[in-house]
């Protein structure tokens, strides 16, 4: 596959397990009734107040236990933005789906193997998975898709309220259906880590002929919270977002309480300048994960599935017990010695977890 110039984006600075599988069905089963703007400017400091608030909301839409609120102590040099990362891929293009376009970006070559589709966390882009997608390309052809109002997918106006996350599922599905007749494949891997593998099971929930295997590193699976309870959590979140809904950057000393970080200066830039240009679409499709109860899409999937975590992670591995007992072929896998985000903290390790896993190997 021959490269193409990139788009250009804006610098800015085992449990093992399983249970009867049923027969795909034919066609995808109904979804359950489920931009970019001008940047305030963002303050170059962060005070400790700000902080302790920053980390006792960064699970508010998540997670209710499973995290302990600490000092933190910052300065301005500890916030950071990182320019463009490094473009590893070999084709960048883009569907056109109703209101916007859905980026993607490729590597490797199409083989005998389904291709693996990457889908990236909330406020990410696809550099998060550069790091990752070598191991997987060896064999397969890698797809990773920028999610809608992140990274280089653009959509026309404003976002939603809410950006509900059966409605993301089925942009990405039509971007892989039109992929598939160009490319010449039918069926596909799929990885997604936080929002993205949120993503990827109401996906592999709503069309179980499309995806052969699910990976869902770092994910959070909570039941389906309340509109109320949505609001009365962002009410906690000021120190996150200003007034009009734009994320605001964070510190890495925070990035390394929370996620427990081995790089985190590098990792909490990188979030910083990918989250400025998610910018307001952020919030509508957090919203749209609080609003979506995953043990029950989790009960649909049908693909075997991998649960992937790091041994150091006290963010996502609450939600370890309720999948495995929801998911019906899953098996569960601890990353050693890993933080709370090993797709860009322990790239290679994360990579080699996953070949295995799409290899068929159970561990």
């Amino acid at each position: 596959m021959g490269r193409t110039e990139a788009p250009r984006l804006p610098l800015l600075g085992t449990r093992i397990g399983s249970g009867q599988l049923l027969d795909p069905a034919p066609t995808c089963r109904e979804p359950a009734p489920s931009l970019q703007v001008p940047h305030e400017e963002i303050p170059a400091m962060v005070t400790r107040r700000t902080l302790n608030r920053l980390i006792g909301g960064a699970c508010a839409l998540a997670t209710t236990g499973g995290f302990t609120t600490r000092t933190v102590a910052s300065s301005a040099s500890d916030i950071a933005f990182a320019p463009a990362p490094p473009d590893i891929w070999d084709s960048h293009g883009s569907v056109r789906r109703a209101g916007g376009r859905l980026h993607y970006a490729t590597l490797g070559t199409p083989g005998d193997q389904p291709p693996v589709v990457l889908l990236h966390k909330l406020g990410g882009w696809v550099a998060d998975w550069r790091g990752v997608a070598p191991a997987l390309a060896k064999d397969r052809l890698v797809i990773a898709i920028d999610l809608p109002g992140h990274g280089a997918s653009t959509w026309d106006g404003a976002p939603p309220e809410v950006q509900s996350v059966h409605e993301t599922a089925m942009l990405v599905r039509g971007t892989l259906e039109e992929l598939g007749r160009t490319m010449g494949f039918s069926k596909v891997h799929l990885a997604g880590s936080s929002l993205g593998g949120c993503v990827a099971i109401a996906l592999a929930a709503l069309c179980p002929q499309l995806v052969e295997r699910l990976a869902l590193p770092s994910c959070v699976l909570g039941t389906a919270r309340t509109w109320d309870e949505v609001m009365a959590k962002e009410a906690g979140q000021a120190g996150m977002f200003t007034p009009k809904g734009d994320p605001l950057p964070s510190a890495a000393a925070l990035s390394r309480a929370v996620f427990h970080l081995d790089n985190a200066p590098r990792i909490a830039a990188e979030q910083n300048t990918s989250r400025r240009i998610a910018g307001r679409w952020i919030r509508p499709q957090e919203r749209g994960v609080a609003l979506t109860d995953f043990p029950t899409l989790m009960r649909q999937v049908e693909a075997p599935t991998l649960l992937l975590y790091g041994e150091r992670d006290t963010f996502f591995l609450i939600y370890r017990q309720e999948a495995e007992a929801q998911l019906r072929d899953v098996r569960s896998v601890i990353l050693p010695d890993a933080s709370g985000f090993p797709v860009q903290d322990q790239p290679a390790a994360t990579g080699a977890a996953l070949a295995a896993f799409l290899a068929g190997q159970a561990n």
